[in-house]
């Protein structure tokens, strides 16, 4: 295939497209980090997923 769009079709309550392209751009804006330079705090009250070290959390979508 040599396709270059394709069509999204959206249902439900959330619109996760819009949170994918958000997604990719905040990861597009911070250099494409590799997998390595994530990690993961989990704590009683809950999880933070970090780019690099736990001041630099990665953006929650709402």
């Amino acid at each position: 295939m040599d396709r270059t769009e394709y069509e999204v079709v959206r249902s439900g309550p959330r619109r996760l497209w819009d949170e994918v392209a958000a997604a990719y751009r905040w990861w597009a804006d911070q250099d494409r980090p590799g997998y390595e330079r994530f990690g993961l705090t989990v704590t009683p009250e809950g999880q933070t997923a970090w780019l690099d070290s736990p001041d630099h959390p990665v953006p929650r979508q709402s």
